[in-house]
């Protein structure tokens, strides 16, 4: 299987082109549009305006070959649709698919529908057929034909990706009829869209050592921002100008008959949440020579150009019987000929401007399934929807997933193609059934905590299972009828094709690279497993291998379906949640502010815990930010800062609880707060601290402590709370003469400390560890008693370790936070760290079974849906930015300092060196308080004091040092430097 996608190409660059049948057939080809043509001719010449007839359907013909596509509105009079229509709307109401993202019909299956010759008349105009004949260049049939409604709905899937048809080795032609559904009127929503002229270019294949060529799937979908640019600018070769053009068919006011180039030109079904539901029917068109069978339709009357479409035919040629047709081909060119609109020019339907800017960002962004699946899943889990329905609708969805099967150049696939379809469209009540026969709501419930292993090494497993199941197959003998749940298709066709479909599957599996691709290859093996038991009778070996599908699929989807197993590691989560949560939403802040602070052992565990969970949610990176979806907006800052603060709109609610200032414009949250410097905070203290308070107390000491030894206030300030975080118990047995004595007051140990320190000094500045002025450490603990303001005032004091910068360092810093460079860099690695861990944070939370888990990151980015939701939606949390402008940005002002630098000289260098400073400094260190209620509402105990490192500073810093020069250096406006791999070292 392909490692990569293939690229469109001209026919002169292809690798194998000898294995593309259509390149084989050119002059057959031009013979049989010339015998079309003068069909056509003949049948034009006795008309008054034979001459405008004929260069009309030339007309017509080559726009279709020139640009890929070619529509019509109101090729079927309302008086000959509406009946079809409304046959439709009953035959999709009673027997459609119903599933996730839409819902379909097989056509063969609603033999009833078949029967109108108005409906066929939609889909099969002998002016379709012979456009269509005339392209391919040989007679033609109907080898598929589904009808498929859908509803409004914004999502990028597999199913309606950017993408040509998995034909690439011989040409697939599709009419499609597309109207508002429930109406007569035009498509309003949910259109067709393609790209004109990419049918020109045929897909790349791959060829092995022994010249062996294919290809596969994902060859064909343009699912990425890199993927889009790759096709636009393939597209971009046939026009003067070099600009895309992408056509969008919606807004028409009669139903829309389309012919275009499925396996060749680029298009897909653009799916919005605006506009109407909408109701197709598409028809896919082979030549008869390619071998890959035909419809099947039982005996129709009417026409026996559309018996020989449908069915079998009667024997006579294709040519003769599109003759016969002639007359209501003339009719429709002369339609064509005279009346507005009736030719559709797709001109008129180009996306344009914002309309354009939106379907690009839309496609780029990539499959947006997973998210839907969540969300939906998320609501029956919070409705408390049975466990059965619950896993029938997460099977509809993965059955939508990506699975990535091999294309051959004799086109063996084309046998699968009927099992993959009645698998993947497979109706609930169908998926019910299996659910209740294998007990598998049982089955989830029995299910123990999964431990996590490498996708390859569940990807190896998948494909051994379903070796074995080829194996069982491969000898097997149907001796059982084909069920409802086949339709139409009897029960050797069945058998033949889910033989096909297995083989291909296992080619699949032994490929699979993502987490996503595994459960819907464990979903598609569990369900053909199922089926193939049905029609071979495969007896207890067969058994077990569903009951192993099974059980891998479940393993993979349980998380996300409410019935979670207990995660291994929930105590550690448990614990946490009691003393930080969403109340107490830090260790500091639960000490604090609720003084309900954890003990120094508890707090250890958790920074543990949380470091844990960052190796899990931090990735390294992708090895370019370009190649993801921050790429397109790095090339224009105002876009960058408009896209940033627009996420941040969408979830400020949420980050304001978790810190964040309710700022209307980004502009504020750069602005630093001058009175963070240290200067500025020892002098707003000395003027605030209650004099006589343990606060009070405990700045004397820092400030002794500081003009003997010559340090700076925060220098100073850690080394007196590491004195008192290690000292503790003994200094307040010394003060109140052993442990069991009643509590005092937190102002006399302070005091006691205070002469410690002095008396340290006046021994020459011995070791603090062992000083005579301190005692060495005690077992035990001890506390001490203050008033809730006594307690709030000290903690603000002993923040003096954190506020490590000088008035000029942040003077300079607050010009570094007006610097268009430095700002860009900022919101480019916070766009890029959210973007980053989004998937791994969703992980997450399915592995845990809870948002609760990515509380520890909300400084960072928050949930816009909360954390009682396991809808996972994350925004960047704007309180980061205060968090780089006041402990990030003075440091880097220091390092421009330092190196006698102004501003204007700041680089990649600097800035990657400031980021190193700031850890180094201990921004993101300080020794708390531990403090607890009491029985008295104005009184709280110190039982010792903690230091704290912020468990994130090293993965954040690390971050930061590497991609804030990145971005720095990515500006527009920057000169050219290093490459990313030099960052990447």
């Amino acid at each position: 299987m392909s490692p990569r996608y293939a690229p469109l190409v001209p026919a002169d660059e292809l690798a194998s082109p000898a294995s593309y049948r259509q390149l084989r057939r050119e002059r057959e080809a031009t013979r049989f549009r010339r015998e079309i043509e003068a069909i056509v001719d003949g049948a034009c010449r006795a008309e008054a305006a034979a001459p405008l007839l004929r260069d009309t359907f030339a007309s017509l013909s080559g726009n279709l070959a020139a640009e890929g596509a070619l529509s019509f509105a109101g090729l079927v009079p309302p008086e000959r649709f509406d009946p079809a229509r409304r046959a439709y709307d009953s035959a999709i109401d009673t027997r459609g698919s119903r599933g996730s993202l839409h819902n379909y019909l097989n056509v063969a299956d609603a033999g009833s529908l078949v029967e109108h010759p108005e409906f066929r008349e939609a889909f099969a105009h002998p002016l379709l057929v012979a456009l269509v004949a005339h392209a391919l260049g040989g007679p033609v049939k109907i080898i598929d034909l589904r009808a498929k409604d859908t509803q409004p709905l914004d999502v990028v899937a597999r199913d309606n990706t950017l993408h040509v048809d998995n034909s690439p080795f011989m040409d697939e032609f599709k009419v499609i009829v597309t109207w508002t559904m429930g109406t007569g009127r035009g498509p309003s929503g949910q259109g067709l869209t393609y790209l004109p002229r990419t049918n020109r270019l045929l897909r790349q294949c791959f060829v092995d050592d022994d010249g062996t060529a294919w290809s596969d799937e994902d060859s064909c979908i343009f699912p990425s921002q890199a993927r889009v640019d790759e096709a636009l600018a393939a597209q971009a070769r046939f026009f003067d100008d070099g600009r895309p053009r992408v056509v969008h068919l919606q807004d028409i006011a009669t139903p829309c008959h389309t012919i275009f180039a499925a396996s060749r030109l680029v298009h897909h079904r653009y799916r919005t949440s605006a506009g109407g539901s909408r109701s197709a029917i598409m028809a896919a068109f082979h030549r008869t020579d390619e071998g890959t069978g035909f419809l099947g339709a039982g005996d129709l009357s009417g026409s026996a150009l559309d018996r020989f479409l449908l069915a079998t035919g009667d024997g006579r040629p294709f040519l003769e019987l599109l003759a016969d047709e002639m007359p209501r081909v003339v009719a429709a060119l002369a339609a064509a000929a005279s009346r507005p609109g009736f030719v559709v020019d797709p001109d008129r339907h180009l996306l344009r401007d914002e309309g354009f800017r939106a379907w690009y960002e839309r496609q780029s962004a990539g499959v947006s399934l997973d998210r839907l699946r969540r969300a939906t899943l998320a609501t029956a889990v919070d409705d408390d929807a049975p466990i059965a329905q619950r896993l029938v609708l997460r099977i509809q969805y993965d059955l939508q997933g990506a699975l990535n099967m091999p294309l051959y150049t004799d086109l063996r696939e084309e046998v699968r193609k009927r099992a993959r379809i009645v698998i993947r469209e497979m109706a609930p009540e169908h998926i019910r059934d299996i659910v209740t026969r294998y007990d598998l709501a049982a089955v989830l419930r029995a299910q123990s905590a999964p431990q996590r292993r490498p996708v390859s090494e569940l990807a190896e497993e998948l494909h051994g299972v379903l070796v074995a199941l080829q194996r069982l197959l491969s000898t097997a003998v149907a001796s059982r009828p084909a069920g409802p749940i086949w339709g139409s298709t009897d029960g050797n066709a069945a058998a033949l094709s889910l033989r096909r479909f297995i083989v291909d599957l296992c080619v699949a599996a032994a490929d699979v690279a993502d987490d996503a691709s595994l459960t819907t290859g464990c979903v598609f093996g569990a369900l053909g497993s199922v089926l193939a038991d049905d029609l071979f009778d495969l007896g207890a070996a067969g058994r077990e291998i569903t009951g192993e599908l099974f059980g891998m699929y479940l393993r993979l989807a349980a998380s996300s379906l409410g019935e979670r197993p207990t995660h291994p590691e929930k105590e550690k989560l448990d614990t946490y949640l009691e003393s930080v949560n969403e109340e107490r939403q830090t260790a500091k802040l639960a000490s604090e502010v609720w003084f309900q602070a954890a003990s120094a052992e508890v707090t250890a565990r958790n920074d543990d815990f949380v470091r844990a969970l960052l190796r899990r949610v931090l990735p390294p990176g992708r090895p370019s930010p370009e190649s993801g979806d921050l790429g397109a907006l790095l090339a224009d800052p105002a876009a960058l800062s408009a896209h940033y603060w627009k996420r941040v709109v969408t979830g400020k609610p949420v980050a304001v609880r978790f810190g964040a200032a309710d700022l209307d414009t980004l502009d504020g949250y750069f602005g630093l707060t001058a009175d963070r410097s240290l200067p500025a905070a020892v002098v707003r203290l000395r003027e605030e601290t209650t004099p006589g308070s343990p606060a009070e107390r405990l700045l004397r000491g820092i400030e002794r402590l500081a003009s003997r030894r010559g340090q700076s206030h925060a220098e100073a300030c850690r080394d007196v709370m590491s004195r008192l975080s290690t000292h503790w118990p003994d200094l307040v047995h010394l003060c109140r003469g052993g442990l069991d004595a009643p509590p005092l007051p937190a102002g006399s140990v302070l005091s006691t400390l205070h002469d410690a320190i002095g008396a340290v000094d006046e021994e020459g500045r011995r070791s603090r560890r062992s000083s005579s002025g301190v005692p060495s450490p005690r077992a035990g603990s001890a506390e001490v008693l203050l008033t809730t303001a006594e307690a709030r005032e000290l903690a603000r004091v002993y923040m003096l370790a954190r506020l490590c910068f000088s008035a000029e360092e942040f003077r300079v810093a607050q010009l570094l936070a007006g610097d268009p460079r430095v700002r860009y860099a900022v919101l480019a690695t916070h766009l890029y760290l959210v973007d980053e861990v989004s998937r791994s944070a969703s992980e997450l939370v399915e592995a845990w079974g809870t948002a609760k888990v990515l509380l520890p990151f909300t400084e960072a980015f928050v949930n816009v849906s909360g954390y009682s939701s396991s809808v996972i939606d994350l925004v960047p949390n704007p309180k980061l930015i205060t968090v780089v402008g006041n402990n990030l940005l003075p440091a880097v002002a220091g390092e421009l300092l330092r190196r006698d630098a102004t501003v204007d000289e700041l680089d990649a260098d600097i800035l990657a060196a400031g980021v190193q400073a700031a850890v180094r400094r201990g921004v993101f260190d300080v020794t708390i308080g531990l403090f607890h209620q009491t029985d008295r509402r104005d009184v709280v105990s110190l039982s010792g004091l903690s230091r704290r490192v912020c468990p994130a500073v090293r993965p954040f810093g690390a971050f930061c040092q590497r991609w804030l020069p990145y971005f720095f250096d990515s500006h527009p406006s920057a000169p050219t430097g290093r490459t990313f791999m030099q960052y990447s070292t």
